[in-house]
């Protein structure tokens, strides 16, 4: 299991990884604790974000989004060159790494990130409305 956050007290990036489910989430800069991780997960996956307590999670396929532009990129370059056949190439390369790659849980208010929890079924992709809400809490 990984958990990679932005620590809300030293603003500090952190990368956390355990096997343990009873393991302390703790930043490692200023030692600032966030329980333990069989407090905010269980075998039916993550209920809520370890580091601000927030319930609304969403799922994702875990992607660098900076190779997925330059696979598109090169296969926007190549279409003239090869009548668009690298446009298919890219559009198979993208199925592929769909089915392929695993999903991970990101929390709306403070973007964590967690890795290698159990699926939770009850989870939903991205949704840009319960996200306006949490951008619109931001600015006020």
């Amino acid at each position: 299991m990984q958990i990679e956050f932005i620590c809300p007290k030293c603003k500090n990036r952190n990368l956390i990884e355990s096997n343990d489910p009873s393991a302390a989430v703790e930043c490692p800069s200023c030692h600032a604790g966030f329980g333990s991780t069989s407090e905010f997960s269980d075998k039916d996956g993550l209920k809520y974000c370890a580091i601000c307590s927030c319930r609304d999670l969403f799922i994702q396929k875990d992607f660098n989004r900076k190779l997925g532009v330059a696979i598109v990129v090169v296969g926007a370059a190549l279409a003239p060159f090869t009548k668009l056949i690298s446009l298919f190439v890219c559009a198979f390369i993208d199925l592929v790494l769909y089915y392929v790659l695993p999903t991970i849980d990101v929390c709306y208010r403070c973007h964590s990130i967690f890795r290698g929890f159990p699926r939770n079924p009850d989870r939903e992709p991205f949704n840009l409305g319960i996200n306006d809400r949490y951008r619109a809490a931001e600015r006020t």
